[in-house]
């Protein structure tokens, strides 16, 4: 059984990639299941189970009634799913994002009654270590028995934290797609930002203002991708020097903050530059990092390794799908010799 809770684009091709990859024959696929109906209509069964389950109100720890009707609804809806595949056996389930609390709560659920339980790495992870965000939990809490890492850099970070998960690298399944439309060429040689999400905008501004120098010495454009979480408008407007561009293939520089984009960018054979301030991110080589203006001309006549994106990929495409292949092959069979 394969599960997915996250919604998005990019994750259910990928997510998909390996569901065809593992060879399994008429695997169940759960995603997409929560539906907003048009007209509103109540859930009957939800609802019963609600009214049957309301010993829970009782257990919440909170004064503020509207906060613990929330959370009352929340358990609720975590126990019904629960209680769904109460008397599901599965040979294995696949988990995309085992942080999500649906996810998580089915691989406790399952790896306690012995089904083999595994997680699919879906984006690169950086430690935070005491820096306080929400995407710790990428890697602080990992419940199920197998990991199926991208490559070195996230398989070392999950092992720190979880020594006894058993991690498999088997690389990123999809490569990202970034190059130019057919038919287009650059008119001049530029430098692709990529901008990071709202919170680190401080940091936006620092890096925007030093690529534009960069560039201005240079007699080169700068060509812009945004966070969805940005005021695009804004940011054109202030920096008129700037256009947007998603493709970036046939530039000639990268330059980004903590954008997982970066190292996609590395195994797509680009020239990389990464922006390093004192908020955590993967890190790359020092000859591949700057803070000053100065540094990044500096840094920029030095090599970068070709193989350095290895560092973060164990492999890409058709060669990380076959180790998909493989791992689930291995899996399946020898769970099959133990109950034979």
């Amino acid at each position: 059984m394969f599960f997915r809770s996250l919604v998005r684009d990019d994750y259910q091709e990928s997510f998909h990639a390996v569901v065809l990859a593992s060879g399994i024959a008429n695997p169940v696929v759960i995603e997409n299941y929560k539906i907003r109906l048009n007209p509103p209509k109540i859930n009957t069964a939800a609802s019963r189970f609600m009214i049957k389950n309301h010993s829970l109100w009782d257990r919440i720890d909170e004064s503020d009634q509207l906060t613990r009707t929330i959370l009352f609804i929340r358990a609720c809806m975590y126990a019904f799913i629960r209680d769904h595949f109460g008397d599901v056996r599965p040979q294995a389930v696949i988990f995309h994002a085992d942080m999500q609390p649906t996810e998580h709560l089915l691989a406790l659920h399952f790896r306690q009654m012995g089904v083999p339980t595994v997680t699919l790495q879906h984006g690169l992870y950086v430690d935070y270590g005491d820096y306080d965000t929400v995407n710790k939990i990428n890697y602080m809490h990992q419940p199920s028995e197998y990991f199926l890492s991208w490559g070195p850099e996230t398989s070392e970070l999950i092992g720190r934290y979880h020594p006894e998960t058993r991690i498999v690298e088997c690389g990123k399944p999809l490569i990202f797609n970034a190059s130019p439309p057919a038919g287009t060429a650059a008119s001049a040689p530029y430098v692709s930002l990529f901008l990071d999400q709202k919170p680190f905008q401080a940091q936006n501004i620092e890096m925007i203002e030093i690529v534009l120098a960069y560039a201005q010495l240079k007699g080169m454009e700068v060509k812009v991708r945004f966070h969805p979480s940005l005021p695009k408008a804004e940011i054109l407007k202030r920096y008129p020097g700037m256009t947007e561009q998603l493709h970036f293939t046939d530039a000639a520089l990268i330059v980004g903050h903590t954008s997982s984009l970066l190292y996609e960018a590395l195994a797509l054979g680009c020239r990389v530059m990464r922006f390093a301030t004192d908020i955590p991110a993967i890190p790359l080589p020092d000859n591949s990092q700057f803070s000053t203006l100065h540094e990044l001309e500096q840094k920029l006549t030095l090599a970068q390794d070709k193989d350095l994106w290895r560092r973060y990929f164990t492999a890409l495409g058709e060669d990380a799908l076959q180790n998909y292949r493989t791992f689930f092959d291995g899996l399946l069979n020898s769970r099959k010799v133990m109950t034979a």
